[in-house]
């Protein structure tokens, strides 16, 4: 294998010092990558590769971050405004909790008077609303309706609409560097990679990358993860350096980052678990030949069916546990809820008047919940 001797950034090419190193992720933090290599990027040129090449890639991976709950070494997913298949448009957060788009006001004149309601996303946005109610109604006592205001549950009764859009150089050429960065930590100088060097440093050069979904390349691959998998390897007996990424199980990418290697033969695999930030251990069986991957560049290896699996493969499983602790957050809240508002005292015994209105308290914080659940059911059969 050969090395270089002093670190130089893989874009610029000036000598990384301590002061100038970036400690780049290896897969971006955007999506759940930890894992960091040293002198590979100098500080700007990973700021500018981030702000082009790894924002494209965040943007296009977001709603399957914020699906998943990515758990994130640094900071959340943005919250990304969706529709459901019925039209509605929900705002999703990265702790998988909906919020509407925007605040409701609705005033009405009846014969009793002025009717109104006000539907906000918190307490201060409510308090924001109620002030400038008051400001027409100065009657209005802003602190004792906040008092009476009552912070709810909502639940979409119709399944959001991901709508994933993959591809894009700026995205790609997110993904060679990625390669690029793990193949750093094995002694195989990233210039030896022609093809990957000239597709990042040059606007007009040739893309080498592309989408493959002809068969499975990920070796025992584990069951329901959404998976991130880096793995690069050097075979000297067809002169070729390739790489492979996967992000969430679902976006899966061949490339050639070189085709006249003559080093010693190597082979390299990352794989995390970004919901839960923990490293796996899995391999890649990338055994392609440069017909191969150059036919996944004209996307002759994409199949929409395969893509069509590899997403219920990881949505399905992700649905099963997001209910499960949906289930238990609503009924651990609810009985905390019901048992400190209905009068009883730790250590009593309930009377029967506590039991009935601890039975109210219950229903009124699982209500939503419960009818949520219902609608659901009888819309899927």
């Amino acid at each position: 294998m050969s090395s270089n001797l002093v670190s130089q950034c893989l874009l610029c090419e000036k000598v990384i010092s301590t002061e100038i190193d970036s400690r780049e992720h290896l897969i971006p933090n955007s999506i759940g990558g930890r894992k960091k290599v040293s002198g590979f990027l100098c500080v700007e040129c990973n700021s500018r590769s981030g702000d082009n090449w790894e924002s494209a890639l965040a943007r296009q991976m977001n709603p399957l971050s914020l699906f998943f709950r990515i758990n994130r070494e640094r900071g959340d997913a943005p919250s990304q405004k969706f529709k459901t298949t019925s039209g509605d448009e929900w705002v999703l957060n990265a702790d998988g909790s909906l919020d509407l788009p925007r605040p409701t006001f609705n005033e009405q004149k009846n014969e009793a008077g002025v009717e109104i309601n006000i539907s906000a996303r918190n307490m201060a946005e409510a308090k924001k609303m109620l002030q400038g109610v008051a400001r027409k109604y100065p009657q209005l006592d802003v602190d004792e309706l906040l008092g009476k205001a009552q912070a709810q549950s909502r639940y979409s009764q119709d399944p959001i609409k991901f709508e994933l859009s993959f591809g894009g150089l700026d995205a790609g050429r997110s993904f060679v560097k990625t390669a690029l960065a793990l193949l750093s930590t094995t002694g195989v100088s990233v210039r030896d990679c022609e093809h990957a060097l000239q597709f990042l440093k040059e606007e007009e050069s040739e893309p080498c990358f592309g989408y493959y979904y002809e068969k499975d390349l990920v070796l025992a691959r584990p069951a329901g993860i959404p998976i991130h998998i880096v793995h690069v390897n050097g075979d000297p007996d067809s002169n070729l350096i390739r790489g492979y990424v996967e992000y969430f199980g679902v976006m899966r990418v061949v490339m050639c980052l070189s085709s006249s290697y003559s080093g010693s033969a190597f082979s390299t695999t990352y794989s995390i678990d970004p919901t839960k930030g923990k490293e796996l251990d899995l391999d890649v069986d990338l055994d392609l030949t440069l017909t191969d991957i150059r036919k996944a560049y004209d996307y002759e290896k994409w199949d929409g069916n395969a893509v069509q699996q590899a997403m219920g493969a990881v949505i399905g499983p992700a649905l099963e546990i997001q209910h499960k602790e949906e289930r238990e957050r609503v009924l651990e809240e609810a009985v905390r809820y019901a048992f400190a508002n209905c009068g009883a005292k730790e250590g009593e015994t309930i009377t029967e008047e506590q039991h009935n209105r601890l039975v109210g308290l219950l229903w009124e914080k699982l209500e939503a919940w419960v009818l949520s659940q219902l609608i659901g059911r009888q819309r899927r059969d």
